[in-house]
């Protein structure tokens, strides 16, 4: 529970029993000096005990208001501390884990080994393309190099598709028109990228 909140409770809560106090004192005043209190200071008794119950009431309302937020935010604090327990056991399922990082360097160290085996030069890298017609007979997907020149993966797609030798074909990326002398690179061919087949219609 908040310590302030809870000094707040105790000093109105004086504050109320003082008033309670005060306002039992005049009642007793008033009864025993009844018969003797002019009329003047009968009505002036009255209002302050008037005053009092009014001061009595606001104070007890504002306790209960107090009260009322003081569970709410006891609500969330208990919300919180479930939250940081929850956490706290994701962390331990976490640190339970095992250490995964021998494990990227010896896949690091297979790419390494990979990429010698095969000459890869500075820059070189594996990309995986597709390539579709038009009409959608096509279906062509091929592992190559970046470096790779896209006239030998043309000759690889008329091997599998050799109707297509005959015609005057060009190829598309991003609708643009692709260079057959020059490399996936620099053609902006990229990782998983989709290149068209066109067929010119000759009459």
């Amino acid at each position: 529970m908040n310590n302030n909140m809870l000094m707040n409770n105790q000093i109105l809560s004086n504050q109320i029993y003082s008033s309670q106090s005060s306002f039992k004192e005049i009642n007793s005043n008033m009864n025993k000096n009844k018969q003797s209190l002019s009329l003047k200071n009968l009505i002036s008794l009255v209002k302050k005990n008037k005053e009092y119950k009014i001061k009595i009431n606001n104070l007890e309302e504002y306790i209960k208001e107090l009260q009322i937020k003081l569970e709410e935010k006891e609500k969330i604090i208990n919300e919180e501390k479930i939250k940081n327990d929850n956490l706290r056991k994701e962390i331990k399922n976490l640190n339970n884990i095992p250490n995964f990082d021998s494990k990227i360097k010896e896949l690091e160290n297979e790419i390494k080994l990979f990429k010698s085996y095969y000459n890869f030069s500075e820059g070189e890298k594996l990309i995986l393309i597709k390539i579709i017609s038009g009409n959608q007979d096509i279906n062509f997907n091929k592992i190559c190099k970046n470096t790779e020149e896209f006239s030998k993966i043309e000759s690889l797609l008329y091997k599998k598709y050799p109707k297509y030798i005959e015609s005057e074909n060009y190829f598309l990326v991003h609708g643009s028109k692709i260079n057959r002398h020059k490399s996936l690179k620099e053609n902006k061919i990229n990782n998983n990228d989709v290149i068209t087949l066109e067929v010119n219609n000759i009459d």
